[in-house]
């Protein structure tokens, strides 16, 4: 193997290895300190078909993480809970609960037509996961895990809730 090869293999190891890193980290840090995290459960095959995104989708290993974080939440007593994936997270005004029929991609911010409300798209979306979390019974929707009070022991409030927005755009928000 020449020297450019090995410069480009070790580039690729690096680069590998600091993104598993990043992955673990962050799923060790959700599972031990918030008693519930809420994922999307995305359909990866749909997104990957728009050409520009692809490789940027595939770099985010969005099933290892939730694959990580399923375990993890098991080990430190979290409960992971994954909405479905036809839930309108984004298509729902989090200040009214209206759903908008059709939100294309291009679309960055959240204009409600009934409530006036604009903000940001991820915002939004974050938000109603959130609210999914919180009000989800014990039991619903769990992945894994055993549910309860926060870590420290106070009541769950939505601006504490662990949520996990994936968007394109913003690939982890927590």
């Amino acid at each position: 193997m020449g020297k450019a090869q090995k410069r480009v293999t070790k580039t690729h190891t690096r680069t590998a290895n600091r993104r598993a890193d990043v992955i673990h980290k962050t799923t060790t840090y959700l599972a031990k300190n918030f008693d519930v995290i809420v994922v999307e459960s995305l359909h990866i095959p749909d997104m990957v078909k728009n050409r520009k995104l692809a490789e940027a989708i595939h770099d985010a290993a969005f099933g290892e993480f939730k694959r990580q974080l399923h375990y993890k939440t098991t080990w430190y007593g979290s409960t992971l809970i994954a909405a479905d994936k036809w839930f309108p997270s984004s298509k729902t005004c989090s200040g009214c609960g209206a759903v908008k029929t059709k939100l294309l991609l291009s679309e960055r911010e959240y204009d409600c037509g009934v409530c006036g409300m604009v903000t940001d798209r991820d915002v939004n979306a974050a938000i109603n996961l959130a609210r999914l979390g919180v009000t989800s019974p014990a039991g619903s929707y769990p992945e894994a895990g055993h549910g309860g009070m926060r870590k420290s022991r106070t009541p769950i409030r939505v601006s504490k809730a662990a949520t996990i927005e994936t968007s394109i755009s913003k690939p982890l928000v927590a």
